[in-house]
């Protein structure tokens, strides 16, 4: 049996038989020679029956063009980047040529940008992956004090089979990029394929308009398994299959429901991974909760020998150096980098935006002008286009809290601790509040994974402190909440 799709893309064969069977997609000819066009045909994974009958990869000619238009490149441009000829490209994606040379290959995974283990699939057994169907952000700058969360998290998705872990935290603390890391990881750890799906962007969520400047454009298919109900899940699933692959769910929000999809890809798909990250984890298994902390900052003590030890001021002389190669930190500077740190709570993309205004402000400026208007520094600059307001979701964050949340956000945000650094326990809040401890203790652990606050231990007592940035970004919004309250 044959059913038409949309023109130019192709057409899908089922197999007639007393169950149900996964489905072939035949490409037909959708551009000419020349033209460059953007498709939303999934790729990797499996493609269901092979021509010859049975299961397996499709075929190499079709997978090459599918990640050639994946990447928005005509046949000609393709040539030229991988220093081969039209006609090579040609006969390689119609099937002339069924065993291409290694070179070629590898020219090929070169000009398309492939990882090493992808370029490893491709050079002997012509499987692109998963990165095909959807792209991984576009991410660069260094990678610094992530290494435990980054070995945890490779350890409990690789050796430890665990099927769902969830990255939770503040905007901000580096929940994507740890994330990118992990899939990297895997992939070269044990060949793991990746399937990167972003949910946080408006745009792609509506179905309409284009993902924003540098992010990676969406197939529709993928757009819709979210949202779309069970077809495009079943189609997810019989994607999948059994692949040894990392599902990632970046930027998930409360709305999308995702327990229920998780649990089903799950059950369904034996060897898949899933990793979700997001600001709010709502009804996500309690036992896949990884909450992402903020990089450590620098004590009042702690001296100038051993600042650039601590994780946020090492992250942000590296950033610093990156927009000025120039830069130099003596004593003096690395005191105004302390303050800069804890201000902005050694969140990873707050100090990527002070180095960045440190190419029009001194950093003894930025440390004073943190004093007054932190969230100006905590934004990146504006280049052409009109960001939004720095942590706005914060406001978000704090309209799901609950009224006694919400007046013990308050509490511990504005009233003086009588313990280390202003930093409260556990006790000291229930008394201020007067909760039970039980009371103050669900809610500072909500707070916690929401990535609201900090945890220090303090001669064996956990201590917590509101971040700088919840306090500002989100006093207006606790005023509002509680006045309609």
């Amino acid at each position: 049996m044959e059913t038409p799709s949309v023109s130019g893309v192709g057409w899908i064969s089922t197999r007639p038989s007393g169950r149900e069977t996964p489905m072939t997609l035949h490409l037909e000819p959708a551009i000419t020679a020349g033209e460059s066009v953007k498709q939303s045909i999934p790729t990797g994974f499996r493609q269901g029956w092979a021509e010859g009958g049975g299961t397996g990869a499709a075929p190499f000619g079709r997978q090459l063009r599918n990640l050639r238009l994946q990447v928005g490149l005509s046949q000609k441009q393709l040539a030229r980047s991988s220093t081969l000829s039209i006609r090579a490209i040609r006969d390689l994606e119609n099937g002339r040529v069924r065993q291409p040379r290694a070179d070629s290959l590898r020219l090929l995974a070169d000009a398309l940008g492939l990882s090493a283990p992808q370029m490893n699939r491709l050079t002997h057994d012509h499987s692109l992956g998963l990165l095909a169907g959807a792209a991984e952000p576009a991410m660069s700058g260094p990678f610094i004090g992530r290494e435990q969360e980054l070995a945890v998290l490779a350890a409990m998705l690789g050796a430890e089979h665990h099927c769902l872990v969830t990255i939770t935290g503040i905007e901000g603390v580096g929940k994507t990029r740890l994330a990118l890391e992990v899939a990297h990881a895997l992939e070269a750890a044990e060949s793991a394929t990746v399937l990167w799906l972003s949910l946080d962007d408006d745009r792609l969520r509506s179905g309409g308009g284009r993902a924003p400047l540098g992010a990676p454009e969406q197939p529709t298919w993928l757009r819709e398994i979210v949202h779309a109900g069970s077809d495009s899940r079943r189609q997810l699933v019989e994607t999948i299959g059994e692949s040894n692959g990392l599902l990632v769910l970046d930027g998930a929000r409360p709305e999308d429901g995702l327990a229920d999809l998780t649990a089903a890809l799950v059950a369904a798909c034996p060897r898949l991974r899933i990793l979700v990250t997001t600001r709010n984890p709502a009804d996500m298994p309690l036992d896949t909760l990884f909450p992402l902390a903020p990089l450590a900052v620098p004590s009042a003590d702690t001296g100038p020998a051993d600042l650039d030890t601590v994780a946020s001021v090492a992250l942000l002389l590296a950033q610093t150096r990156r927009v000025q190669p120039s830069f130099r930190a003596d004593p003096d500077v690395l005191a105004d980098v302390a303050r800069i740190c804890r201000a902005l709570d050694g969140l990873p993309a707050a100090l990527e935006s002070a180095a960045h205004w440190s190419l029009i402000y001194s950093l003894r400026q930025l440390a004073h002008q943190l004093t007054t208007e932190p969230l100006s520094v905590a934004r990146r600059p504006r280049a052409g286009h009109q960001p939004p307001d720095a942590y706005a979701s914060v406001h978000h964050t704090v309209a799901t809290l609950s009224s006694r949340q919400r007046d013990l956000l308050s509490a511990m945000s504005h009233k003086t601790s009588c313990e280390v650094d202003g930093y409260w326990s556990v006790p000291e809040v229930a008394d201020t509040m007067g909760l039970t401890a039980a009371e103050c203790a669900d809610d500072i652990y909500h707070l916690l994974i929401l990535g609201m606050l900090r945890r220090v231990d303090h001669h064996d007592m956990a201590m917590f402190k509101v971040l700088n940035i919840v306090s500002i970004a989100g006093r207006n919004a606790i005023a509002g909440q509680n006045a309609a309250a």
